[in-house]
C-alpha cells in the first residue's frame, strides 16, 4: 500500500497537488488518480506564457485526462518585490506596489475560495527521504498523513530511480525538460536560464519581457566559471 492508497483507505477523498512536472510530482499525481481520490493538480509558474511549459502541461493533461491549473509561483512575487533582474526605471514603480510573500497554501486556499470550490482540505507534498540528509531527518519524524496540517507525503519512501521505474512501468511520459537539464525546470537560476536561451529562444525572450537584465544573470556564471577554471590552474 502507498501513502496514496493510505490516505483513501483514511476516508480522504480530495486532495490538491503541487505539479512540476516534474518526475515525483508525476508519480505522485498518478498515484492519487489510481488510490481513488479526487485531485486538483497545481502549476505554480515562475514567469507567465511560457510556451515550452505550457507544451509539458498539456501534454500531462492529455496523458492523465486532468485539468490542471496555472497559478504564480511564490517566487515570482519575491523575484518581483527584490527588483531582481529589473532595470531602475522599473524598480521606482516596483518598489511602490510590493506585495510582501505568500505561500503556496495562501495561494492554493485563494484558487479555492474564488472558486467557490468546497473540500479539499488536503494537500500533496512529494518530497523524499532519499533527496537529502535534511529532508530524510524531517520526514522520518512526520506521519504519512498529517491530520493536523493536513499535509500527504506522498513519495516520502521511494527514491529518484523508484521514481524513473514507477513512470516506466506505467508509461507515462517525461518531458524534454530532464534531456536538458536532468530535471524539471525550476526558476531563473543561470543553468535554467541558459538552457531556456539554447533551446526555446522565444520564451527567453517572454522572461525578458518581465526581467529586463536577466542577461546578468548568464554573465554572472561565466565570469564565475572563469574564476574558478583559473583558481584550478
Amino acid at each position: 500500500m502507498n501513502v496514496a492508497e493510505y490516505a483513501y483507505s483514511k476516508g480522504i477523498l480530495e486532495a490538491t497537488l503541487g505539479f512540476s512536472t516534474g518526475k515525483d510530482s508525476v508519480v505522485g499525481l498518478d498515484m492519487l488518480l489510481k488510490a481513488g481520490l479526487k485531485v486538483i493538480p497545481i502549476y505554480f509558474y515562475v514567469v507567465p506564457g511560457l510556451k515550452f511549459i505550457e507544451d509539458n502541461i498539456k501534454m500531462y493533461e492529455d496523458h492523465f485526462e486532468q485539468r490542471i491549473v496555472r497559478l504564480p509561483h511564490p517566487m515570482l512575487y519575491d523575484y518581483i518585490d527584490h527588483l531582481d533582474w529589473q532595470p531602475y526605471d522599473r524598480a521606482k514603480t516596483i518598489a511602490k506596489n510590493a506585495n510582501g510573500h505568500t505561500s503556496f497554501r495562501e495561494l492554493t486556499n485563494a484558487y479555492l475560495k474564488c472558486m467557490d470550490i468546497s473540500g479539499f482540505e488536503y494537500d500533496c507534498n512529494c518530497m523524499k527521504m532519499a533527496d537529502s540528509l535534511n529532508r530524510r531527518l524531517l520526514l522520518r519524524k512526520i506521519p504519512d498523513v498529517d491530520e493536523a496540517k493536513k499535509i500527504i507525503y506522498l513519495t516520502k519512501y521511494l527514491t529518484d530511480k523508484g521514481c524513473f521505474d514507477y513512470i516506466k512501468a506505467h508509461n507515462i511520459p517525461l518531458t524534454k525538460d530532464y534531456e536538458i537539464w536532468g530535471r524539471s525546470w525550476d526558476g531563473l537560476k543561470y543553468d535554467y536560464t541558459m538552457g531556456v536561451k539554447k533551446f526555446y529562444p522565444e520564451d527567453y525572450e517572454t522572461i525578458k519581457s518581465y526581467f529586463p537584465l536577466i542577461d546578468a544573470e548568464i554573465i554572472r556564471y561565466k565570469l564565475v566559471k572563469k574564476y574558478l577554471y583559473e583558481q584550478i590552474i
